[in-house]
């Protein structure tokens, strides 16, 4: 016996299921005892076998770490080794499922979110720069969802049971908790609820848990997603009228006042579709929210453009036109409303109520864009002289439209900027940005001789950069 008990210590897991299959094949008295066996703990509905699952569940979110230093030191959960024991026990709800015992399946994937909201710590995340904690928490909760799902539908599945764990993710649905996994974006606790609710609640109850998920969010950039997911169950219940009771209550979420809006101009009701737009646009005005105003005067001239509108679309071209500071869009919108003998008249009065440096983002400038496309090569080159003395980015883009008459000064102002440049910054960029710089003279008229009288100056001024001399070696 002792000899035994040692052998036992030395055997494995392995070792053990091994015998019990060889010996349970050879006898089947001992066959069926084990069955029995196994059966009134797995397979059955034991509740001492889900709640020591349920056990283990909680126990893995008690790993923990010591961060910090000597001085300033802090327990926190260790989430790798919490996640990576999770979801050992989450494989092991789907053993159990294959053997037919959803109860046990359910309650572990219903276990690991009760125990995650207890642990879980806003703060947690706040040294998470990489996402690596998120992402790790993200896969578990996807584990634990595709889990409790299978097992809901299973057929072993007691409808006590599912009511039991209903409730609780129905509780935990009411916390914050929920709405910083979704905020995070580890994990969308709702959307799983809603697809647990539309197998064990009913239709009111549904309606009901949507009210309280749209209270919770109320304020938040997310709230008319419930509001949404309810109308969407209203129409499935072919309640049409109680669905569009329920977007006119939450109109002024500019979400749902566009499936309003969309849904009027789908109806040819545009009348009543720009009175909506307007009320959005004095709710966006009040909030500061100015890409809303934007996008509600981009849907007006939508509007407009669907019902034929000319005089309207003009004004709402205008309006965005001049609100954007220029916009290619809207002045060749406008360019094909306005009759071509009014056209210029009608594009500088425009022009003049919004103001442009000519230097936009990389030199780009709107106005300047359309001085090109009217080939107003004068009033190009005052934009680009505008203050004295233009930037290279402007120079680059533009000097190449403004026609021989200007050429010379154009070319002075390259000549003057460079040799500046060269003096100030004594770097291989700089080089690069020079040499470029030249190739663009090279396209005005005379550039090509001015370039190479540049690069001479250059190369009897700065004769000891070999990089500078490398890269203006073509001119």
């Amino acid at each position: 016996m002792n000899d035994l008990e040692h052998l036992l210590k030395l055997a494995s897991a392995s070792d053990l299921r091994t015998f019990l299959k060889d010996y349970a094949h050879k006898n089947e008295g001992f066959r069926q005892e084990l069955l029995t066996f196994l059966d009134s703990k797995y397979v059955n509905k034991n509740e001492k076998t889900i709640e020591d699952y349920c056990r283990q569940m909680r126990g893995s979110f008690g790993f923990t770490q010591k961060i910090g230093d000597r001085w300033h030191s802090f327990i926190v959960p260790d989430w790798y080794l919490i996640t990576s024991r999770a979801n050992s026990i989450l494989k092991e709800g789907d053993k159990l499922l294959a053997i037919g015992n959803a109860n046990a399946a359910a309650s572990i994937a219903v276990e690991f979110f009760v125990a995650l909201q207890d642990t879980y710590d806003e703060d947690c995340l706040s040294d998470d720069y990489d996402g690596d904690i998120a992402c790790e928490i993200g896969n578990s909760c996807e584990q634990a969802e595709q889990l409790l799902l299978k097992s809901i539908k299973h057929s072993s599945m007691s409808k006590d049971v599912v009511q039991d764990l209903t409730k609780k993710l129905n509780d935990i649905s009411k916390t914050s908790f929920s709405h910083d996994l979704n905020n995070y974006f580890i994990f969308d606790f709702d959307h799983m609820f809603l697809q647990v609710s539309q197998t064990t609640m009913s239709d009111d109850e549904q309606l009901n848990m949507f009210d309280t998920q749209i209270m919770q969010h109320a304020g938040q950039y997310d709230q008319f997603v419930y509001v949404e997911r309810k109308v969407d169950m209203l129409r499935q219940l072919h309640r049409d009228a109680d669905a569009q009771a329920e977007l006119r209550k939450y109109k002024n979420l500019p979400e749902i006042r566009t499936l309003v809006v969309n849904d009027l101009i789908s109806k040819k009701d545009f009348q009543t579709a720009v009175q909506l737009i307007h009320e959005g646009i004095d709710v966006a005005r009040e909030l500061g929210h100015w890409g809303t105003v934007r996008s509600w005067r981009e849907k007006e001239l939508e509007i407009y453009e669907k019902s034929g509108d000319q005089s309207r679309q003009i004004d709402m071209c205008s309006t965005l036109f001049v609100s954007e500071r220029g916009s290619m869009t809207y002045y060749r919108k406008l360019k094909a409303l306005i009759p071509a003998n009014e056209w210029k008249d009608f594009l500088y009065q425009l022009l003049s109520k919004i103001s442009n440096d000519g230097s936009g983002m990389f030199g780009q400038s709107v106005i300047a864009d359309i001085y090109v496309a009217e080939k107003e090569v004068d009033k190009l080159y005052e934009l680009i002289m505008s203050h004295g003395r233009p930037r290279l980015n402007s120079l680059n883009r533009y000097a190449k439209h403004t026609g021989e008459n200007h050429a010379k000064q154009l070319l002075d102002a390259y000549e003057q900027l460079l040799k500046s440049e060269a003096r100030i910054n004594v770097n291989v960029k700089t080089y690069h940005r020079i040499a470029e710089a030249m190739s663009y003279m090279c396209q005005l008229h005379d550039g090509k001789q001015a370039a190479h009288q540049l690069a001479e100056f250059f190369r009897q001024e700065y004769r000891r950069r070999p990089k500078m001399m490398e890269e203006i070696k073509q001119f």
